[in-house]
């Protein structure tokens, strides 16, 4: 198990009920809860991965640490760390852990919108960042990563560093080298 600091999530949510037809907590303490990249254009969502990929958590574990389902927010959370499901990436955000527990890694939304784009065929990351899902929509990007805390990407607006900030790691981000 790893301590990950979610700084922010993908721009698409739902629900996956259980899968017990009999269950009266099918839609609440037995479903789970996924995040992801992605677009809304209109009244569609659009995924469009490029590298396709979740963030889960398990609504029982949520109601159990009394978190609303509808206010899931930045934190610290424990997790197994990034797992590959076939072609799917996954992170298991298990439980909320306290403000002062030590960091593993950080998983960060970046956009093209506020960062830039990026060239994924040039060299565009330092060593340790690793991509939990990616999607592209009419030239715009959005992506999940896990970033160390030295961890820096080069988008076409610049370099890119996550700053950490030690005495409140919820207000780390990146900034611009």
């Amino acid at each position: 198990m790893i301590n990950l600091l979610c700084l922010s999530f993908g721009s698409l949510w739902w629900i996956r009920p259980g899968d017990q037809d009999g269950d009266s907590r099918k839609y609440s303490s037995r479903a789970a809860i996924f995040n992801t990249t992605g677009f809304c254009s209109g009244s569609r969502e659009r995924r469009n991965w490029i590298v396709g990929g979740v963030i889960r958590l398990n609504a029982g574990t949520c109601i159990e640490q009394k978190m609303q389902l509808d206010q899931i927010s930045p934190g610290k959370y424990m997790s197994p760390g990034l797992e590959q499901r076939g072609s799917l990436s996954r992170i298991l955000l298990t439980r909320r852990i306290e403000r002062d527990a030590s960091v593993d890694t950080v998983l960060l939304k970046v956009n093209s919108a506020a960062y830039g784009a990026i060239q994924f065929d040039a060299n565009w990351r330092s060593g340790g960042i690793r991509i939990v899902a990616a999607s592209v929509f009419r030239g715009e990007q959005e992506l999940l990563l896990l970033i160390p805390r030295d961890g820096q990407i080069t988008t076409s607006s610049g370099t890119w560093r996550l700053k950490w900030n030690s005495t409140n790691p919820v207000q780390s981000h990146l900034t611009k080298v």
